[in-house]
């Protein structure tokens, strides 16, 4: 009777291995055909704009000259600060007060000062930037 149960176990058991084997064999090749192709970084094939599909949310320049002002009375009396700030400050979407920002810069309604994440602005002149345009150039040495 001992030998009997002895028995009945150790075929449970190697049974029991069998059964596991074979679960981690078909877990694994699951991973290795799930993994066969690359993983894609971004968004998922076709779920952007289709072709023909106007850029943007409609914003219209009023809502550009509406920044643009405030942009300007925040920096009349906030000089010194950076585009981040007077975003915040204004309440006007970073990405529209970058856009008011340049042509501000353009219309030298604003000057600027640093360079990079530096950026600081001042209240400007009144005069439109200089263009890079000529930058550089000084006069050519008269040959002698």
């Amino acid at each position: 009777m001992d030998t009997q149960i002895k028995d009945r176990i150790s075929n449970f058991v190697a049974e029991l291995d069998l059964l596991v084997r074979k679960s981690v064999l078909e877990t694994l090749q699951g991973v290795l055909a799930n993994s066969a192709a690359p993983a894609r970084r971004g968004r998922p094939a076709g779920s952007g704009r289709g072709p023909g599909r106007p850029k943007g949310s409609g914003r219209r320049s009023a809502n550009l000259e509406e920044a643009s002002a405030k942009i300007v009375a925040h920096v009349q009396a906030n000089d010194g600060q950076g585009i981040s700030a007077i975003a915040d400050a204004t309440g006007v979407d970073l990405k529209t007060a970058k856009k008011a920002a340049i042509a501000l810069l353009a219309a030298g309604t604003l000057k600027k000062s640093g360079q990079k994440r530096g950026t600081v602005y001042h209240a400007g002149s009144g005069k439109p930037a200089r263009s890079k345009a000529g930058k550089g150039r000084g006069r050519k040495a008269k040959a002698a």
